[in-house]
């Protein structure tokens, strides 16, 4: 993906198919963000742009921290097939360090899902929350 193609519809969202997921998700401009009212830079819409074209560098790390939660917080045993990657929004601010909140659907929990908040920074990626779904639209 280049940033010339993060471009959010009236309802600040962006359809994209993953070709590593094999299958679409929504991106989603928090609209909460001052960002959200503004034109946005192409230094923005890099950062976006980049998190998304990294998905094999954090997406194994987060599925297996969900796996973890689920076992910590509902005594299950989770399975990678159990987890499926829905929407990513965008919780940062144009001139903020990146921050993003991925929205899963999970089987073992398919009313609440499960919400990532990860930061990225340095050409690394940190898990700063894992919750229900709630987490992925909160700053």
């Amino acid at each position: 993906m280049k940033a010339a193609d993060i471009i959010f519809d009236e309802d600040l969202e962006l359809y994209v198919f993953l070709e590593y997921l094999d299958n679409e998700i929504c991106i989603t401009l928090s609209e909460g963000l001052f960002a959200s009212e503004e034109e946005l830079t192409l230094n923005y819409k890099k950062k976006i742009a980049s998190f998304i074209n990294n998905i094999p560098r954090w997406y194994d790390q987060v599925c297996n921290s969900i796996i973890v939660w689920a076992q910590d917080t509902y005594k299950i045993v989770a399975h990678l097939q159990d987890i499926q990657l829905m929407g990513i929004n965008v919780l940062f601010e144009q001139n903020a360090k990146e921050l993003f909140g991925l929205d899963f659907r999970v089987e073992f929990d398919i009313e609440r899902g499960c919400g990532v908040k990860i930061k990225t920074g340095k050409n690394k990626f940190s898990i700063i929350k894992i919750g229900t779904g709630d987490v992925a639209f909160s700053w």
